[in-house]
């Protein structure tokens, strides 16, 4: 696990040769002739981000207690996000997640929590490949077939995510042997199928919601189409999620977005910018109302070796 402080130091070296790149002059006089109305609207797609991200929570809630509310959802989602912003490995998100919600065992949280993420992560990957497929290939016909093949395979993992569980238990009753992991593996298998295809539904709408995103941020500042938008945003995304190196994804999401979003004709000052604007509108703002949660669940006092070591007792109940 990559230290909180080596992140933060990863970020602010390749945010700096970045800038550096582009020229911090030219990045201030972009933002001074942007379209604000473009970027209004990536703003208030944030409510829409986080109401999508806690009606899928709460359809996962469902299965581990009786009719959880939207407001313990809500304080759930956004007490992860806050937490998982600045913990190594985002592994805070886990602990935020599950400290939020009462009558019902936080090892069964963590695991929905990993099957919340390996959902995202699996559609992620399928319009990450197919549109780096786009980007690598010329030939219509390559493109079709690895798409299809993506496409069939992704749904294929995400409708049976319980098999990844059952290799996981048989590995850990053959190696690791501990009790807390098989109750975090439970978790893959709580939800029925209709939950599962529910929650899904609610993951394509997110990752939408994320590429109407971008797509209104580049337009603020040059013009692109909503399907170079979806290839730019998609490769940008499925890079940075195979690269978790440094805080929020700083600097390894700006960098990818320059990379791709240069194929399309955008300038490196306008991708820079609307990358910067992303994480700022998804990750900064939702992680300082997140704060709010932190204080009322008083974390001061809360480490997560102490959030593991419960949850490997109450495993052993």
């Amino acid at each position: 696990m990559v230290p909180i402080v080596t992140r933060i130091i990863v970020s602010a070296i390749v945010l700096y040769f970045i800038i550096s790149m582009v020229q911090w002059r030219n990045v201030i006089v972009a933002y001074k002739s942007a379209d604000s109305s473009f970027i209004l609207i990536a703003a208030l797609l944030l409510f829409v981000n986080i109401s999508v991200r806690t009606l899928k929570w709460r359809t996962m809630l469902r299965s581990v207690k009786d009719k959880p509310t939207f407001k313990e959802a809500f304080g759930s989602v956004m007490l992860g996000i806050s937490l998982g912003s600045f913990t190594p490995g985002e592994i805070g998100e886990f602990a935020g997640r599950a400290l939020h919600v009462t009558d019902a065992k936080r090892s069964h949280i963590v695991g929905l929590t990993l099957l919340d993420k390996a959902q995202i992560f699996i559609v992620t990957s399928c319009a990450g490949i197919v549109s780096l497929a786009c980007l690598a290939f010329n030939n219509f016909l390559i493109i079709i077939l690895v798409t299809i093949v993506i496409v069939f395979l992704s749904g294929m993992f995400v409708m049976r995510l319980g098999m990844i569980a059952a290799l996981g238990h048989r590995l850990n009753t053959s190696f690791f042997q501990k009790s807390w992991l098989t109750r975090v593996l439970d978790g893959f298998n709580l939800l029925n199928l209709q939950q599962l295809f529910t929650t899904l539904l609610y993951t394509l709408v997110f990752y939408g919601v994320l590429i109407l995103q971008m797509f209104c941020l580049i337009n603020s500042f040059s013009q692109i189409s909503l399907i170079h938008a979806f290839i730019g945003t998609s490769a940008m995304m499925f890079v940075k999620s195979l690269l978790p190196i440094s805080i929020g994804d700083l600097g390894i999401r700006e960098a990818g977005s320059i990379f791709f979003f240069s194929t399309y004709g955008i300038s490196q000052v306008a991708a820079l910018n609307a990358s910067l604007l992303l994480f700022f509108i998804n990750i900064f703002i939702p992680s300082i109302l997140g704060m709010y949660f932190i204080r009322h669940q008083e974390i001061s006092k809360f480490t997560l070796a102490q959030f593991w070591k419960k949850i490997k007792q109450q495993s052993n109940d």
